[in-house]
């Protein structure tokens, strides 16, 4: 079953793709910089959204460490 936390991540990676699409298909001139990190950072959050279980959270445990 996916957590709170997962479904965050998911909803904001499907609307980062959205507002991607959006924002090429109406501003041709907008920055692809800007575009890229859109992108980007959609990908991630849907990556994150998808892991399984215990998957997302080891991550954090990693950098809340100190390592």
């Amino acid at each position: 079953m996916k957590t709170a936390a997962q479904r965050r991540f998911a909803l904001a990676g499907g609307m980062l793709g959205a507002a991607y699409l959006a924002l090429n298909d109406l501003l041709p001139a907008f920055p692809d910089f800007l575009l890229g990190l859109l992108l980007g950072l959609g990908l991630v959050f849907l990556l994150l959204g998808l892991l399984p279980g215990e998957g997302w959270r080891r991550p954090r445990k990693w950098k809340r460490r100190g390592e």
